[in-house]
């Protein structure tokens, strides 16, 4: 994928199209802390949207038609952590991900599904520490006091300055 500037949208439009145009797609970065951002054809953000929809469905079928014990195998293949999980937590990651699979292909919107899988992740690296593991599973033996208030990320954010 073709790397520009952010600033190159605004000075060099042409340019920029011209690129999306000859790969299909360009990620413009931002100075400082801002994420970057992809420009692509909508030919191509088509495509992808229905590669994800038709790999929801296949793994959909799968599990119906070749069983829970399929899934989890090419799960593990593909996130070899997920070896570190516990049986019952290894099932509900299963679930979990084929449901949040398909229902961010139906919405379009894929966040929740990155964010499942970094949760599931950090699980996994919990139980591969075992003293980890058991210092979280410990009994609570006192109050630890109050909780603060959630702050939203504009609060966050200034408290940080």
């Amino acid at each position: 994928m073709k790397t520009m500037q952010w600033s190159d949208a605004a000075r060099t439009p042409r340019e920029v199209a011209a690129a999306v145009e000859s790969s299909g797609e360009v990620r413009l970065e931002r100075r400082g802390d801002g994420v970057s951002f992809v420009l692509m054809r909508e030919d191509r953000a088509r495509q992808a949207q229905q590669g994800m929809e038709t790999t929801a469905r296949l793994l959909r079928n799968l599990l119906h038609h070749g069983g829970e014990e399929l899934v989890t195998e090419a799960l593990v293949d593909v996130f070899p952590w997920v070896n570190f999980l516990p049986e019952k937590d290894c099932i509900a990651f299963v679930r979990e991900f084929m449901w949040t699979l398909e229902a961010c292909s139906d919405l379009d919107v894929w966040t929740p599904f990155g964010r499942m899988i970094h949760e599931w992740q950090q699980t996994a690296a919990i139980h591969a520490d075992p003293a980890l593991a058991q210092e979280l599973s410990r009994a609570v033996d006192s109050d630890l006091g109050p909780v603060p208030v959630p702050m939203t990320s504009e609060e966050a954010g200034a408290e940080e300055e």
